[in-house]
């Protein structure tokens, strides 16, 4: 009786496509749909990120516009090389091939901006050839600046020991350097200032 009843129920609603059936919760949501719960907080968070690149873009502009105007400010270049070089001689620590490079440096940029030639730019022997056809170090200082690069390219590039009083002839060679051409230069600006006298006429 039992078989009977089980043979005759309806199964036709299996295969009606209308029958509604419970559809699986979804797991994962679409981004758009988590956009649209979370606009708020996103407009926020995109708002604080370009208000900080926007700071931090000020920011640099203005230290580089620091920098350029901290460099455009010219300076003497005789007090640059007075002081660069004291500042040599009170560090007893420095190596003589690190204090010999810093020195050497100095005394060309010196030269450079004092009398406007390449000398950063050039080697030894051509810095050499470049001093010697300048009318103010011609017959002049050409021995005294051919010694200390000599001197300096001996202690750079070689790998014999050097003495402390090598490195401090350098020191007071360079020192000596600019300060005698400062001196000579000044003699020289004093004597274009100085109204030449007019021949008295003959009588």
């Amino acid at each position: 009786m039992r078989i009977s009843f089980l043979a005759q129920a309806p199964t036709s609603y299996l295969l009606d496509p209308s029958f509604e059936k419970d559809a699986p919760i979804p797991i994962f949501k679409h981004w758009t749909h988590i956009l649209r719960e979370n606009w708020i907080p996103v407009l926020l968070l995109l708002l604080t990120i370009s208000l900080g690149i926007a700071i931090w873009y000020f920011l640099k502009n203005r230290k580089q516009k620091g920098e350029e105007k901290i460099e455009d400010t010219p300076t003497d270049p005789y007090e640059d090389a007075i002081q660069a070089i004291s500042a040599l001689q009170n560090k007893k620590s420095l190596a003589p091939k690190p204090l010999v490079f810093r020195l050497s440096e100095i005394l060309r940029v010196y030269v450079e901006k004092l009398f406007h030639l390449p000398a950063m730019e050039l080697t030894g022997e051509e810095f050499i050839r470049e001093v010697a056809g300048h009318s103010f170090f011609k017959d002049r200082y050409e021995e005294s600046l051919q010694n200390f690069i000599q001197q300096g390219d001996q202690i750079k590039y070689s790998k014999q020991e050097v003495t402390e009083e090598t490195t401090n002839q350098l020191l007071q060679l360079a020192l000596h350097l600019v300060k005698d051409t400062k001196q000579k230069l000044d003699e020289e600006q004093k004597t274009l200032e100085v109204p030449s006298q007019a021949t008295p006429p003959a009588k």
